[in-house]
């Protein structure tokens, strides 16, 4: 091949390139509609003034007395009454729509974790390195609902995702009564009682001592990727952890 022909290839599959990506991009954007906001009825989710309920997709806000569940709420009703734009995903088991919400120029289920109001959740392949880069930016600022417990950095943890169960280490906790530990979706682990310096947390059934505790719950911890969450007595984090991100 010459150079002019090498050269008019190549500026052919420039072109090609960018036409492909500015019609992927505006179709994607001529899928938004406009929606009106009438009540948030939590932090990740919002109902519409055609009825319709919309589950923020990417995202997992706390739930009702858990500490962030107030300021993720309210950041949604600041958008009450609010013209804003849709992009649905989806619909989930409930019959509620999965969406990404967009107002003022805002991807709104990326700002509420970019301020530590909520954390990543079954986050789509194209928009994972996004979510989680505004995720560690929030826990390094201790931002929300990353607030550090005077706690952070005493405990270790190592999952086995195979063989369902986690190791623990506490290097500076003199006790772990009602800590919560939780993996990415809504599953959570109380503890109480005594612990050893090295515990085990097993998903499975059984009968727990200091040195193993049960979850009860069979399968906790995904394959392919998940977090771990672990926050002492008053819901402040001690450790974060995640895998297959």
């Amino acid at each position: 091949m010459n150079s002019r022909a090498a050269i008019f290839t190549t500026v052919s599959i420039v072109f090609l390139v960018m036409g492909n990506y500015y019609f992927f991009s505006s179709e994607k954007e001529d899928t938004r509609e406009q929606v009106i906001i009438i009540q948030a009825i939590d932090g990740d989710t919002v109902k519409l003034a055609d009825n319709r309920t919309v589950r923020l997709i990417n995202i997992n806000t706390p739930e009702k007395k858990e500490r962030g569940y107030e300021e993720a709420k309210q950041f949604l009703q600041t958008y009450e009454g609010e013209t804003v734009l849709l992009e649905v995903r989806g619909t989930e088991k409930y019959g509620r729509l999965l969406g990404a919400l967009y107002a003022d120029e805002r991807y709104l289920n990326l700002e509420l974790v970019r301020n530590g109001l909520a954390h990543t959740f079954l986050v789509s392949d194209e928009e994972e390195k996004l979510f989680f880069t505004a995720q560690e930016e929030a826990v390094r600022t201790n931002a929300g609902v990353w607030a550090h417990s005077p706690y952070y950095g005493c405990l270790d943890a190592e999952i086995d995702k195979k063989d369902e169960y986690v190791v623990f280490t506490s290097m500076c906790a003199s006790t772990l009564d009602n800590w919560t530990i939780k993996d990415e979706t809504t599953h959570r682990y109380v503890l109480d009682g005594e612990v050893a310096t090295t515990f085990t947390l097993l998903s499975r059934e059984g009968n727990s001592s200091k040195d193993a505790k049960y979850w009860g719950r069979g399968n906790v911890w995904n394959d392919d990727r998940d977090s771990l969450f672990v926050r002492d007595e008053n819901q402040l984090l001690v450790l974060y952890s995640t895998y297959g991100h």
